[in-house]
C-alpha cells in the first residue's frame, strides 16, 4: 500500500492528515500539525503550494479528528508490562489491543487507534496515565508508512478493524491506574463549573481562578483567541464584582503563553 492509499483510508474515516516532512515529525509550515485536511483535494492543493511535503511522512492531526491513541512505549520504559498488569487488574483481556488497528513505532512501540462516536466526547489527552502508556486526544500522531532513521510506522492489524473507543480508555485517561503518582494535576475546575462561569460570571474571590481556568479551557479547545478575550470579556461583566480592564488583559495574556509553552511541548507528538 503506496502513501496516497493509507491516507485515503485515513480521511475516509474521518481522520484530518498532515503532511511532514521526509523523515521528519513536524510541519514547519505556520500553523505546524494543524495544516491538516479531511479530504484529497484540500490535501493536494495544501501540497502544491509546499511540494516539498509532497515526498514526506503521514500524520493525523488529533485535536481535530474523531480519533484518539493509546500510545505504548517501548523505547525508554516498558509501557507493554504497565498496560498488561493494567489489564489484569481491571479484569480486560489482555489481547484487547488486537481488537482495533494498531501500529507498530520505529523504536518497538505500538499506537491503537480508536474511533470516537459522533456527540460523545473525546477522552483526556494524558502522557503518562501510566508508566510508559499515554493516551492522546489534542496532539498529532504519526502514522504509517512514515519512516525515521531508526525505521519505520508500520501496521500491525488492519485498518478495517479500527473500532470505538472501550469505556477502559477513559478509565485509563482519568487515572483509574495502578501506579499513577498522586500528585497528578486534577484540573479545579470541572466543565460543569467552567459553564456556570460564563453563566452567572466569575465569583468574588475566585475571578482570577477562575478567569484563568476559562481561558485555558477555551485555548486548549482551538477558540480563536480573539474570540476568548471577547468571551473572557462578557463573563467578566456579568460578575458581580468584575475584574478591571488591565486584571483582566493579564490573566489572558499569561494563559495565552501558557498555552503556546504547552504545544510546544507537544510539538514531538507523544514519545514515538
Amino acid at each position: 500500500m503506496n502513501r496516497w492509499e493509507h491516507v485515503r483510508q485515513y480521511q475516509r474515516a474521518g481522520a484530518y492528515v498532515f503532511m511532514a516532512l521526509p523523515n521528519q515529525k513536524f510541519n514547519a509550515v505556520e500553523g505546524g500539525f494543524n495544516n491538516s485536511f479531511n479530504n484529497r483535494d484540500d490535501l493536494q492543493s495544501w501540497l502544491n503550494v509546499y511540494p516539498e511535503y509532497y515526498k514526506g511522512n503521514v500524520g493525523i492531526d488529533l485535536s481535530k479528528s474523531n480519533l484518539v491513541v493509546v500510545d505504548i512505549d517501548k523505547h525508554e520504559q516498558n509501557g507493554m508490562a504497565s498496560i498488561f498488569s493494567w489489564f489484569k487488574t481491571h479484569q480486560i483481556a489482555p489481547d484487547t489491543l488486537q481488537d482495533t488497528y494498531v501500529e507498530q513505532t520505529p523504536t518497538g512501540g505500538l499506537h491503537a487507534f480508536y474511533l470516537i462516536p459522533n456527540g460523545q466526547d473525546k477522552p483526556k489527552h494524558v502522557i503518562n496515565a501510566i508508566k510508559g502508556v499515554d493516551v492522546l486526544s489534542n496532539t498529532a500522531v504519526m502514522t504509517a508508512p512514515s519512516t525515521m532513521t531508526g525505521g519505520q510506522y508500520r501496521q500491525i492489524t488492519h485498518f478495517d478493524k479500527i473500532k470505538p473507543v472501550p469505556t477502559w480508555v477513559y478509565d485509563l485517561a482519568n487515572g483509574l491506574g495502578t501506579d499513577r503518582p498522586n500528585n497528578v494535576y486534577r484540573a479545579k475546575y470541572s466543565l460543569a463549573d467552567r459553564w456556570k462561569m460564563t453563566i452567572n460570571g466569575f465569583e468574588t474571590g475566585e475571578r482570577n481562578n477562575q478567569a484563568m481556568s476559562l481561558a485555558g479551557y477555551l485555548f486548549a479547545i482551538d477558540v480563536m483567541p480573539s474570540d476568548i478575550y471577547d468571551i473572557m470579556q462578557t463573563v467578566n461583566e456579568r460578575s458581580n464584582e468584575p475584574l478591571s480592564d488591565h486584571e483582566l488583559n493579564t490573566v489572558y495574556m499569561s494563559a495565552r503563553r501558557r498555552e503556546e509553552k504547552k504545544r510546544a511541548r507537544m510539538s514531538e507528538y507523544g514519545r514515538d
